[in-house]
Parts: C-alpha cells; sequence; structure tokens
C-alpha cells in the first residue's frame, strides 16, 4: 500500500505541474527511437481471490521493492486518431525484486515490456503496459515453493516530460507470480505495486 500511496502522490504532482516542458511528442515518440528507463517500486500481496489461507496455511502477506531497468525502442512512429493517438514502446526489463516480508528472499529474471504512451493529452502522457517474464527466486512460502518462477504484470500510469528527452513516470502495476505448476504446491500470488521512474529517450 505505501508503493500505491506513493504513485498517487506522484500522479497527483504531475497533473499539477504547470506549464509543460518543451517536449514535441511527434519528436519525441518518433519511430527509431531508443528509451532508457530507470524505475523503482514496492508493492504487497493482495486477495483478489478471497482466499483464508493457502494450503491450510494463513496467506504470507508478502511484501517487496523493486528496481527495474528497462531498454527499449519504439518501432513505429505515432498511430491513431484523436485521444487514441499513440506510440508502442518494446523492450526488455530485467526482474530484480527483493522480498521484506514474511522474510528476506529475492528474485532476479527477464521480461518482456510493451507500453503504449496516449499523446493526446499532452504535457501529460498516460500510457498502459503489459509484461511477462521468468526467473529464479528464493522466496519459499505456501504459495509457491520453488526456484524458478514466472511473473505476469499489467499496469498505467503517467509521463511528464521535464525537458527534451527526459520523461519522470509514476504508475501502478498488477503483477502475477507463480512457477505455471512446473512444481507443487502452486497457489502463486498477487500484488499490487507502485512504480516511480525516470526515462531517457534517444533519437
Amino acid at each position: 500500500m505505501r508503493g500505491l500511496r506513493l504513485s498517487a502522490a506522484l500522479v497527483a504532482l504531475l497533473c499539477w505541474a504547470g506549464a509543460a516542458a518543451a517536449a514535441d511528442p511527434a519528436q519525441e515518440y518518433a519511430r527509431g527511437t531508443k528509451i532508457f528507463s530507470l524505475e523503482i517500486g514496492g508493492g504487497a500481496q493482495n486477495n483478489v481471490e478471497g482466499h483464508g489461507t493457502v494450503l491450510g496455511q494463513p496467506r504470507s502477506h508478502i511484501s517487496f521493492v523493486n528496481l527495474v531497468p528497462r531498454l527499449s525502442v519504439l518501432l513505429l512512429d505515432p498511430v491513431g486518431p484523436g485521444f487514441l493517438r499513440g506510440s508502442l514502446e518494446t523492450g526488455l526489463e530485467p526482474w530484480l525484486q527483493y522480498y521484506l516480508e514474511p522474510h528476506g528472499a529475492t528474485a532476479e529474471g527477464l521480461k518482456v515490456a510493451l507500453r503504449y504512451h496516449f499523446l493526446g493529452a499532452s504535457p501529460i502522457f498516460p500510457y498502459v503496459e503489459v509484461l511477462a517474464g521468468m526467473g529464479g527466486t528464493s522466496l519459499n512460502v505456501p504459495e509457491i515453493r520453488s526456484n524458478f518462477t514466472f511473473v505476469l504484470e499489467a499496469g498505467a500510469g503517467l509521463g511528464y516530460f521535464l525537458t527534451e528527452g527526459v520523461q519522470l513516470t509514476a504508475g501502478y502495476r498488477f503483477q502475477h507470480v507463480s512457477n505455471g505448476n512446473v512444481e507443487k504446491p502452486n497457489r502463486g500470488f498477487n500484488s499490487d505495486a507502485g512504480v516511480l521512474g525516470v526515462s531517457f529517450f534517444f533519437h
């Protein structure tokens, strides 16, 4: 929940920002642009399934922090009409997650990331994203007991250019972690997370 509150506060700050930075969407989101991003965040396990227990044991109340670098490229010029006009960012994102609760543990891997930027609301640029990947983890809880795991994420957020080529972002991600029934047991777990980042656009 701390991550969500932080993201909400930063989104409000972005919306409050006054004059737009001198950034031309047509230039910033032109085909061939490369983007390097660095995001930090954190989150906590939710219970959207409504499970009272996991394999007869209490839920683990997992919480974590993230360090999220990403390298992307814009393969197409902006497309679409009106508010839907936008740009598709495709990239690779290392998965670096440190668990705080119920005990110290890590997860490391690699995700494929797709992020669609909506350009019609300039100077604020909303986005939606989906990510999928796999990796290894030392987390050992009733929800997942294996060293191998998949991770799926979906999210949304806002971007604001501080100056040409430098964008501040804040957003929310829903995360699902499981081993895809490679090993048993495998209930998996879902989490809510907030992210704050900065992206550098290279033309």
